[in-house]
């Protein structure tokens, strides 16, 4: 049996020689000093009894997990459906402020003065639409940092 095991650890048994090794390991009559390698044949015959049958130990996990994903796809749609209604919203009031506004006139100056004069005005107001908008995401950069310490990404 010893030269049977070491052929077996050298991987040249035949197919009928591992069932013999199977066969005696499985049996009543294995000596005490081959008793360590029960554990290594009994494991191929568990996985095939395993193999054979119909159980399925994730049955239960593979449930819950179609349900989730159910559940992310409609809440997923109903986001998609909330994101293009609000920029739908977003570019109409865009829209509708460009044509109820007059225009100004867009002109040349006489005297460079009056260009720069006209320059700085609408730098600032350029600046003050930019200042208002950062004002108003500072909620955003509140919620953000405080999910951020609460999941410690920063």
């Amino acid at each position: 049996m010893n030269d049977l095991l070491e052929k077996y650890w050298n991987g040249d048994t035949t197919l009928v020689e591992e069932q013999k090794l199977r066969t005696y390991f499985s049996s009543e009559n294995v000596s005490p000093e081959h008793e360590v390698y029960r554990s290594v044949f009994n494991t191929f015959e568990l996985e095939q009894v395993m193999e054979e049958g119909d159980f399925d130990a994730f049955a239960k996990v593979k449930q819950k997990q179609s349900q989730d994903n159910k559940f992310q796809k409609k809440t997923w749609k109903g986001l998609a459906i909330a994101a293009g209604f609000a920029l739908l919203m977003t570019v109409g009031a865009g829209y509708y402020n460009n044509q109820s506004q007059p225009q100004p006139d867009l002109g040349t100056y006489e005297t460079p003065e009056e260009a720069r004069e006209a320059a700085l005005n609408m730098l600032e107001l350029v600046s003050a639409k930019f200042n208002k908008g950062r004002n108003n995401m500072a909620p955003i950069n509140t919620l953000d940092n405080k999910t951020a310490s609460v999941f410690n990404l920063k």
